[in-house]
């Protein structure tokens, strides 16, 4: 668990320093940019889950873009991360830890953070299998 968190509180790290970065990819390229960064990286697309995946940090996990909800055809509306946890408090923990870090704009059973002036927000959900982190970019059609 330790181990986890530590992982997490890397990827914050990452993405606090630039709210359009993760992993040191830029969320404000074309889509085809951001797919070949993703690659890059050692991402593989897995047409099962219809999305990338790979080890982040020590922790495989998967990376999906809406790219077709957008305001702007071409860029990148959402980075949907699937964060695999075998904790059964894992959304309180994360939660916990990005109350530390960002503002909570909503909570309950999602939590909606701003991480950033532009309007950026960071959506953080339990799945049967871990967490999920929404990345909703202000290029993203709601």
């Amino acid at each position: 668990m330790k181990k986890l968190f530590v992982v997490l509180a890397a990827m914050v790290m990452t993405l606090s320093a630039s709210a359009f970065e993760f992993d040191g990819i830029n969320l404000n390229a074309s889509v085809n940019k951001i797919s070949a960064e993703i690659a890059k990286r050692g991402y593989s697309y897995n047409e099962e889950k219809d999305a990338f995946t790979g080890m982040c940090r020590g922790t495989e996990i998967s990376l999906s873009l809406n790219w077709k909800n957008v305001k702007e055809a071409g860029k990148l509306g959402q980075l949907i991360v699937e964060v695999p946890m075998a904790e059964k408090d894992a959304f309180n923990a994360v939660s916990k830890m990005f109350n530390v870090i960002y503002h909570v704009a909503k909570g309950g059973q999602t939590n909606t953070y701003s991480v950033s002036e532009d309007g950026t927000t960071l959506v953080v959900s339990p799945t049967e299998n871990g967490v999920r982190l929404v990345y909703n970019t202000p290029f993203y059609k709601k």
